[in-house]
């Protein structure tokens, strides 16, 4: 059963975690993660049947990723930190060419296998790597107006969103890369912020980690930070009145953060009440439900989701 009421606090609990601002993740520790949780939802076989393999390839990837060093000026750096702005712009990521297309094939050749609707985009994106489509520019284009990206979904006849989502999975491992590497400029400026301070882009899961600390995780670099627990992240609001959350006895370690305010909710994690590993995008594409049930009550999430391209 799914219950409302408004937000209070919570007993803390012991228990193992990562207290850093980035944990590492392997492979073997993302594939544990993915066989726990894929007996735990049956129902979600289709989906977790996709993203588990490429978020396995993802880990992988990431160990021998190396985009190189994002450009910025010393100074602007400095006065961004300070001033508490995001570091840097989504566009302004590298990529590292010869290991994404390296991923895209893989993640190309999983999606065959998950299912007619994003198999038959990972088939026509095979079939336009051996034509000889310049998958470097394509893979960059992740990062700016995505107009080539546009361009070969008409071309191709695939949806968009299908085709921007294997391409962006294929430069996901570069931009964690980028994340890192950004991360050590950060200072104590960029806590509690409503947007990630690396890229400036907007949460799109959270976290309560072993001390009761909530966390943030960016939807496009994955970079996490830390956040206070007693206001809703995107407007500020703290009035009990305008801030809630939904959660159901059946699953203890979700919450669904709902501001009556701004209109807005946040799925975060409990990772006290968890007995599996907690590896944030997996939790995040295997609650569709939760985010089914705010929208069905008029709210919105900030990060579109992209779940749906695999049903």
């Amino acid at each position: 059963m799914i219950k409302a009421c408004p937000k209070k606090g919570q007993r803390n609990m012991e228990r193992n975690h990562p207290m850093t601002s980035d944990p590492q993740w392997d492979a073997a520790a993302v594939e544990q993660a993915v066989a726990q949780l894929s007996s735990l939802r049956p129902a979600y076989a289709h989906i977790i049947g996709f993203y588990g393999p490429v978020f396995v390839a993802q880990a992988r990837a990431l160990k021998r990723t190396d985009p190189g060093a994002i450009d910025i000026d010393e100074a602007l750096l400095a006065m961004k930190s300070s001033q508490g702005f995001s570091l840097v712009e989504p566009s302004a990521f590298k990529v590292d060419l010869p290991a994404a297309e390296d991923l895209l094939t893989r993640i190309c050749h999983i999606a065959v296998q998950s299912g007619e609707k994003l198999g038959s985009t990972g088939e026509a994106l095979i079939r336009a790597m051996g034509d000889g489509e310049a998958m470097d520019m394509l893979l960059t284009d992740v990062l700016l107006e995505r107009r080539r990206i546009k361009a070969l979904a008409k071309t191709m006849d695939a949806p968009l969103e299908m085709l921007s989502l294997l391409l962006y999975l294929a430069v996901k491992p570069s931009l964690q890369a980028g994340a890192r590497q950004l991360a050590s400029r950060l200072d104590g400026s960029q806590k509690n912020r409503g947007s990630c301070p690396i890229c400036g882009s907007q949460p799109i899961i959270g976290e309560l980690d072993g001390d009761g600390r909530q966390w943030m995780h960016c939807g496009w670099c994955w970079h996490r930070w830390p956040v206070k627990r007693i206001a809703c992240l995107f407007c500020s609001r703290r009035e009990r009145a305008s801030v809630e959350y939904l959660y159901s006895d059946d699953e203890p370690e979700y919450r669904v953060n709902l501001c009556r305010a701004c209109k807005r909710y946040l799925k975060v994690v409990d990772t006290r009440k968890m007995d599996r590993g907690f590896y944030p995008p997996l939790e995040q594409v295997a609650s569709l439900h939760l985010d089914m049930l705010a929208a069905q009550k008029g709210y919105s999430h900030a990060v579109a989701s992209t779940i749906s391209t695999v049903e």
